[in-house]
């Protein structure tokens, strides 16, 4: 057990403030509560947390000169961790490959060895399952996600927990959070003149053809909202949209690519629901089959909210009830009366199963 008296210093807190972290993102990044990191304070947790914050245990905590032996100890134990079968297996579900061709992780001729596995490092980066049982690709991943554990890994990423593949979801997230930084101070957005943008977006938005995406994350960033568009990753698709906070300021989340116009805005208004309607800062992926959200009940509400603004339940039992749904000139007539993207209503009217999926009226779908 360290004899460190005070864990949060004022030097762990400039180096989270480096990171970019607050205590609520250590303690959720490093798998333990605040109280339980306090109260149970042990050299393997420093070392852990010494690995997150990228910062020498020696510059966070004053130790006395017989704890360093024991800081070593925790240093091994937390390298022996990382080359567990049980983080090898987790390491493995990430698209590493890709990881590595884009620069966010160290490549097999970049990786240097770790702590007890020092003496192995030439051959630990001869084959590819080495470098696993090396622990130096979980080592590398770790540092990527900015997480100490698996634990960790599923509190900081809970959202993508309930996924087809939450690796490759939390990882292309963590492609997007690593391009914001935390504002400088807190700042209130002004949901009142992002819901207003939005509103015009949706009953300007009929003559945008190609360029409404870009229209639309010019306008959303006017109002201090980031908006990314992060390449998928060929391991798994990613989700249609999704939306976090960094710090006060609301992220919005976009995969590169084309999509249908009726995909694309629902998607986004569904995200930016969560932004506008919650005042806690929740997160929410939205997939293909179904929205998530790290609040439920709130999600339900701000989905509801989004797709008004993009066409009320007025307006679509006013298109219900006319009955023919396979005429064009319907779908016409709608569009505009009501200002909205033909295939808006033709994306609607699929989700109600009005229109079949394979229909001519998807010719009013537009990629954007």
């Amino acid at each position: 057990m360290a004899m460190v008296t005070e864990v949060f210093t004022p030097a762990m807190f400039r180096a989270m403030a480096a990171k970019g972290y607050t205590q609520e993102d250590l303690c959720l990044r490093v798998g333990w509560s605040r109280r339980k990191i306090v109260d149970n304070f042990t050299m393997e947790l420093a070392a852990a947390i010494e690995f997150l914050l990228d910062t020498p245990a020696k510059e966070l905590w004053n130790f006395r000169k017989g704890e360093l032996r024991a800081l070593q100890a925790g240093r091994r134990e937390f390298n022996r961790m990382l080359c567990s079968r049980e983080v090898i297996a987790w390491a493995r579900r990430f698209p590493v490959r890709e990881l590595e061709s884009r620069g966010l992780i160290a490549s097999a001729a970049g990786m240097g060895a770790i702590g007890h596995n020092a003496a192995s490092a030439t051959t630990a980066c001869n084959s590819h399952a080495q470098r696993y049982e090396s622990g130096l690709v979980p080592r590398e991943v770790m540092k990527f996600m900015g997480v100490a554990s698996i634990a960790g890994w599923q509190k900081a990423y809970a959202i993508a927990q309930d996924t087809l593949n939450p690796h490759a979801y939390s990882a292309w997230l963590r492609v997007g959070e690593l391009q914001v930084s935390r504002p400088p101070a807190d700042f209130e957005i002004d949901r009142g003149c992002i819901a207003r943008n939005l509103a015009f977006l949706r009953n300007n938005a009929v003559p945008y053809r190609a360029g409404l995406r870009r229209v639309f994350v010019d306008t959303l960033r006017k109002c201090d909202v980031a908006v990314l568009q992060v390449p998928a990753f060929l391991a798994a698709p990613a989700p249609r949209a999704a939306c976090f906070w960094k710090g006060a300021r609301p992220v919005l989340q976009l995969p590169t690519g084309t999509a249908s116009d009726g995909d694309f805005m629902e998607s986004a208004y569904g995200a930016m629901g969560h932004i506008l309607y919650n005042r806690k800062r929740l997160s929410c992926l939205v997939t293909a089959d179904k929205v998530i959200s790290s609040d439920p009940a709130r999600g339900v509400a701000a989905m509801h909210i989004a797709e008004n603004l993009l066409l009320t339940e007025a307006e679509e039992c006013e298109i219900i009830c006319c009955g023919r749904f396979e005429e064009p000139r319907c779908i016409e007539y709608f569009s505009r009366a009501f200002h909205v993207r033909p295939g808006i209503i033709v994306t609607r009217l699929q989700a109600q199963r009005k229109i079949p999926a394979i229909s001519p009226l998807n010719a009013f779908k537009i990629a954007v």
